[in-house]
């Protein structure tokens, strides 16, 4: 978990102001300014983690993956360098539908998605209940992508083997689960990003499809036969990415369109 201010917490007259509002992003001159303080996170970081690698943790090994990441997360912090460190519900300032990123821990430095392992971002109100903020769906759940444009099914976190190597057990309504939950009883929105598959530097990106609203909660039993949260979700209208629908990314990354995307702006 990356150390986040959580000025973020809801009052209960800003909760009343915000339910059923649009959460749409302005490009005031704080968000231009906003953008490039990101661009110049971002491309820090990725300076940082090839000079990193050569540290060792106690154990003598080499620092990879996440632990790498969070190293480099933490160093960017020291330095004042990250964007967006206050949680907070709908867009986040400097940043736009459509923009891609390397790496997950690229999400937490321009304030995307704060927790750089679990897969469902989370903020508490005021009167103690849970938010999400934000779901990054990086294929280590079965998770759909409707036929409908700008619909998704997202899998609760929790007890799946493909993630923790652990015996199959039930999921439970904790958590990111439960705040999934609220956010559907709050009509609250939440940012979805997506894992994209592609020929890139590892392989991989993450693309920000911008702000979806939980429609429905279901408790079914799932690929090892025990029951999963699944979450119904539907993009907002006007929140659309700038060049592809998500779904269209998804087609083309598994060789089904003709279009290839290559729009990383940062």
């Amino acid at each position: 978990m990356v150390p986040t201010r959580n000025k973020g917490f809801l009052s209960n007259n800003r909760q009343e102001k915000q339910v059923g509002k649009k959460f749409v992003y302005e490009r005031t001159e704080e968000w231009f300014e906003d953008r490039q303080k990101i661009k110049k996170a971002l491309n820090l970081y990725r300076q940082l983690l090839p000079a990193l690698e050569v540290e060792k943790n106690p154990d003598g090994r080499k620092k990879t993956g996440f632990a790498l990441q969070i190293r480099a997360i933490k160093v960017l912090e020291q330095s004042g360098k990250l964007v967006n460190t206050s949680k907070q519900v709908g867009h986040v300032s400097g940043v736009k539908v459509g923009d891609e990123f390397h790496w997950k821990g690229e999400l937490c430095i321009v304030g995307l998605h704060h927790d750089i392992q679990k897969g469902i971002d989370t903020m508490r109100m005021i009167n103690g209940d849970i938010l999400a903020l934000s779901i990054v769906d990086s294929g280590r759940y079965d998770n759909l992508i409707g036929n409908a444009p700008g619909k998704l099914t997202y899998c609760g976190e929790g007890e799946n083997p493909n993630v923790n190597g652990r015996k199959p057990k039930d999921q439970k309504l904790v958590g990111g689960n439960l705040a999934l939950k609220n956010s559907m009883h709050y009509k609250m929105p939440v940012r979805v990003i997506r894992k994209i598959n592609e020929s890139f530097d590892n392989g991989y990106k993450f693309v920000y499809g911008g702000l979806y609203n939980v429609t429905k909660c279901l408790v079914e039993r799932g690929m090892f036969g025990k029951f999963v949260y699944k979450f119904s979700l539907e993009r907002i209208d006007g929140e659309q990415a700038d060049d592809l629908d998500l779904n269209k990314r998804n087609k083309v990354e598994n060789g089904k369109g003709k279009q290839k995307c290559t729009r990383t702006l940062y």
